[in-house]
């Protein structure tokens, strides 16, 4: 939900949690084309086949160097899918507060549909494989994203384009959460017209 956005090779931040390994600095255009390597074969093969091998092969960087950027392939394909979200999903700060989430909580909706979603899905499959829970997911990307949003719902309830004075954290978790929910356990519903409903009602007073 980054409002500034990158240029289309930007790479998304170090975490705090995971300091860049020592050792020569990596290339930005090599280790681009390891990012979108590992998000295409995310979406177009799924798990079985975004392996590191197939990574390495399809970037042009080896499998030595791709292990001394990441720690691994969960480290990377959630790299890969916060970059993605990030040029996909802007967050406008020139638009009312309301009015940018309305848009956002949609461009989330199409990307669930196409490559996003299924990205999504294997990079939190990944997740509970690796480690049993999703702790990665979240310190490496949702943290960041769902501080973004709230200060933007916070903007809007200070300026009164938002009427719920709820906790921003409990109107984004809401909005969001519900999203997430219904995509993620492939439940029925989630339209356009379901999405500007939550938006609406999750804002009214």
């Amino acid at each position: 939900m980054h409002a500034t956005q990158p240029s289309p090779g930007a790479l998304p931040a170090q975490c705090p949690e995971t300091p860049r390994r020592r050792g020569r600095p990596r290339s930005e255009v090599a280790a681009t084309a390891v990012l979108d390597a590992a998000y295409r074969l995310s979406a177009t093969e799924g798990l079985r086949g975004a392996t590191i091998q197939a990574i390495a092969a399809a970037s042009g960087v080896s499998k030595m160097t791709i292990y001394k950027w990441w720690e691994g392939r969960l480290q990377l394909l959630i790299d890969a899918y916060m970059r993605q979200a990030t040029l996909l999903l802007p967050l406008s700060e020139a638009m009312p507060p309301a009015d940018a989430i309305h848009a956002h909580a949609q461009q989330y909706l199409v990307a669930l549909h196409g490559d996003l979603g299924r990205v999504q899905l294997a990079v939190l499959a990944e997740c509970m494989a690796e480690t049993g829970n999703s702790e990665v997911f979240v310190a490496r990307y949702l943290r960041m994203r769902r501080k973004l949003g709230v200060s933007v719902i916070r903007r809007g309830q200070r300026g009164g384009s938002i009427a719920s004075q709820r906790p921003a954290e409990a109107l984004y978790d809401q909005i969001y959460g519900t999203i997430f929910y219904r995509f993620q356990f492939g439940l029925g519903g989630l339209d356009k017209a379901f999405v500007a409903n939550l938006v609406a009602t999750t804002f009214s007073a």
